[in-house]
C-alpha cells in the first residue's frame, strides 16, 4: 500500500534552512544599504562643511586684503598731502631767501647801502697793530710772510715749502 506523505507544509523548491539564510542575506543586505546611505549622508556632510570652512577663510582673507588696501591708499593720500605741504613750504622759504625781498625787508628796517662818505672808521687806542705771534703745530713754528709780489717769489715760497716737507719727512699724499 501505498501512503500519502502531507507536503504542503513544505515549500518546494527550498529546504526550510534555505530560506531562513536568504531572509537574513536580505536583511543584512538591507542593513548595509542603510549604513551605506548614513555613510554618504556623513560623507556629504564633511564635505559642505569643508567647502564651507573654506568659503569663510576666503571671505575672511578677503576682506582683511581689502581693508588693508583702504590702508594703503589713506597712507597713499596722506604722503601726497604732506609731499604737497612741503613742496609749498620750499616756495615759502625760497620765497623768503630771495634776494628781492631781502633788499625789500632791509629797507623796510631803515637800513641803506653804504657808500664810502658814509663810511666811519673807529680808532682804537692802543690796539696791537702788530702781526699775531707765528702758530706752532706739533713743535715747529710757521713762518710768517709778507705778500708776495711776482708770480716767481710765489712759485718759490711753494717749492721751498715742499722741500721743507720732504726733509721732514711729510710728503703730502
Amino acid at each position: 500500500m501505498v501512503s500519502k506523505i502531507d507536503t504542503s507544509h513544505m515549500v518546494h523548491d527550498k529546504p526550510p534552512a534555505a530560506n531562513k539564510s536568504a531572509r537574513q542575506t536580505r536583511e543584512l543586505v538591507r542593513r548595509l544599504g542603510k549604513l551605506t546611505e548614513a555613510q554618504a549622508a556623513i560623507g556629504w556632510g564633511v564635505i559642505l562643511l569643508i567647502i564651507t570652512l573654506l568659503g569663510v577663510i576666503y571671505l575672511n582673507q578677503s576682506s582683511k586684503i581689502a581693508a588693508i588696501g583702504r590702508n594703503v591708499q589713506e597712507l597713499e593720500f596722506q604722503l601726497d598731502e604732506v609731499q604737497r605741504q612741503n613742496a609749498q613750504l620750499e616756495r615759502e622759504i625760497a620765497e623768503a631767501q630771495s634776494l628781492d625781498r631781502l633788499y625789500n625787508e632791509v629797507g623796510r628796517m631803515g637800513f641803506v647801502p653804504a657808500d664810502v662818505t658814509s663810511i666811519e672808521y673807529l680808532v682804537i687806542p692802543n690796539y696791537p697793530s702788530t702781526a699775531p705771534p707765528p702758530v706752532t703745530l706739533m713743535g715747529t713754528e710757521s713762518k710768517v710772510r709778507h705778500p708776495v709780489e711776482s708770480m716767481r717769489e710765489a712759485l718759490q715760497i711753494v717749492v721751498q715749502d715742499r722741500l721743507d716737507d720732504l726733509m721732514r719727512g711729510e710728503s703730502g699724499e
